[in-house]
């Protein structure tokens, strides 16, 4: 059952969806001077609603030593964070001027998928 879409109606009044673009990871090319830069598919578009990260996945963050501007964002669709044993990972979001890396992804559903991200300068 896709609960996420049940509430998101109600949910869009108060904080409607953001347009963004989803650059799913593909990982990395070594250079010449064996220094390594990321490489991503074409860019998705997406809709996704942002809000404030909590108060314990901030105190998770911390435990990681995480520092930064962090957000949450729900989506439809499975996003990843970081997963070295299947190579994933590195999956960016870039809503307006602003690009956010995934960080952590703490739900993912079948429907829909809840990722903390970490504003990139």
């Amino acid at each position: 059952m896709n609960l996420h879409g049940i509430v998101s109606g109600s949910v869009r009044r108060v904080n409607p969806y953001t347009d963004a673009l989803v650059y799913r990871s593909r990982g990395s090319t070594q250079q010449a001077d064996y220094s390594r830069v990321p490489e991503y598919e074409d860019p998705v578009p997406v809709r996704v609603q942002k809000q404030a990260v909590t108060q314990a996945d901030l105190r998770h963050l911390d435990n990681l030593n995480q520092q930064g501007v962090f957000a949450t964002l729900y989506t439809d669709g499975n996003w990843c964070g970081l997963n070295r044993t299947r190579q994933q990972g590195g999956d960016k979001f870039v809503i307006g001027d602003e690009t956010w890396l995934v960080v952590e992804v703490p739900e993912i559903w079948p429907d829909w998928t809840r990722v903390i991200v970490c504003l990139q300068v």
